[in-house]
């Protein structure tokens, strides 16, 4: 019989989404697997969104409150899907609870609270992983394999960059991603992808001279629940200051003397 591992989503948007369908996947992609999800309870403080999740995904309950997932007795993995500013409080609460955690990136708002999260499991018999999937990819690991073989010679320069198009239009919506309130803009949201692969692949990186933009400086503002930082306002919204970076680019000597460049 097949072990089945009850699972707590916190925060339903876009990401609550697809890791809501990847635990789906887990029962075809990998039948041969000796375990199975459970969708125990999903939370999202738009209670219509969790109400539709639950039906949508198979959950048994949701929530409006997060706090409900970590209290709940048969969780006992907490995905964090909700907005960067939330994660620390929620790491801590699911790390106090005893409560195996998979958290998106960044883990904090900023290194601090990330170093914080990281308190907060630490000598605590608990999994724990942040989401930096690009690094699994068949291609990418095959890479890897390639520079730690010699194949490539010896490495002297590294490439990395992330150039995402869903905030280029002017009438994207305001969304927490674009508030400096909820951390850092794109250095914590997609950059933080090519750190986390240039790590992987070249090393630790000992020296970092880097520059920051934000092109486009006010978007309409959303209604709560209402779409996500993919969606397009259509009307005469309202609009706000943007008050995160869309753009960054660096400059990077890794420890072991390759030379890099790093965009998003």
């Amino acid at each position: 019989m097949k072990q089945a591992i009850g699972v707590g989503v916190i925060g339903m948007g876009w990401m609550g989404e697809v890791h809501s369908r990847a635990y789906n996947q887990i029962k075809d992609r990998f039948f041969d697997a000796d375990f199975r999800p459970r969708l125990v309870i999903c939370a999202d403080n738009v209670e219509a969104r969790a109400r539709q999740a639950k039906e949508r995904f198979g959950f048994e309950e949701c929530a409006s409150d997060w706090r409900a997932v970590i209290d709940h007795p048969e969780v006992e993995v907490v995905d964090v899907t909700a907005p960067n500013g939330m994660h620390l409080e929620v790491n801590r609460a699911a790390a106090a609870a005893g409560k195996h955690i998979m958290c998106e990136k960044p883990v904090g708002r900023f290194p601090s609270e990330t170093i914080a999260s990281y308190d907060a499991v630490r000598g605590k018999n608990l999994k724990t992983f942040v989401g930096y999937n690009y690094r699994w990819a068949p291609l990418v690991q095959y890479a890897k394999e390639l520079i730690e073989s010699g194949e490539l010679g010896t490495l002297t320069h590294y490439h990395g960059r992330f150039l995402n198009g869903y905030a280029g239009d002017p009438n994207g919506f305001l969304s927490w991603r674009f508030e400096e309130g909820q951390g850092l803009g794109t250095l914590g949201d997609l950059m933080s992808h090519v750190i986390d692969m240039a790590h992987m692949l070249a090393g630790p990186i000992a020296k970092v001279t880097s520059n920051r933009e934000t092109f486009i400086k006010e978007r309409p503002i959303p209604r709560p629940g209402v779409g996500t930082h993919y969606d397009v306002a259509t009307g005469d919204e309202a609009k706000g200051p943007v008050t995160n970076e869309d753009y960054v680019s660096a400059l990077v000597r890794f420890s072991n003397g390759v030379q890099g460049i790093l965009e998003s």
